[in-house]
């Protein structure tokens, strides 16, 4: 198990299993960098109505691959617990909440 920082100095947990459903048959570590850097220096973390459980992690990031797009990081909080749940490029998700913009 992996232990990252968030933007507000909070511990949260990657667990080998996530990382695995995470990263897939790409480079592990360039997930978990992706993923930290996100976590570290969000652009904006967005708390759902539906689901107050999980913050959504947003950071714009380049990928040679697949050019400028959108990291997504989602995190299950549970009081001082906090796991990353899964990890993905995209564009323009649309998860209605409570904003927060560093």
């Amino acid at each position: 198990m992996t232990v990252l920082m968030d933007f507000q100095d909070r511990a949260v947990r990657l667990t080998e299993e996530r990382q695995n459903h995470i990263a897939q048959a790409d480079d592990p570590d360039l997930w978990e960098k992706a993923i930290s850097d996100t976590l570290g220096k969000p652009d904006e973390v967005i708390e759902t109505f539906h689901h107050p459980e999980l913050r959504l992690f947003y950071r714009v990031y380049s990928r040679a691959a697949a050019g400028r797009q959108n990291f997504y990081v989602i995190v299950k909080v549970r009081g001082f617990d906090m796991l990353i749940v899964t990890a993905f490029f995209g564009k323009d998700l649309s998860w209605g909440g409570t904003q927060w913009t560093n």
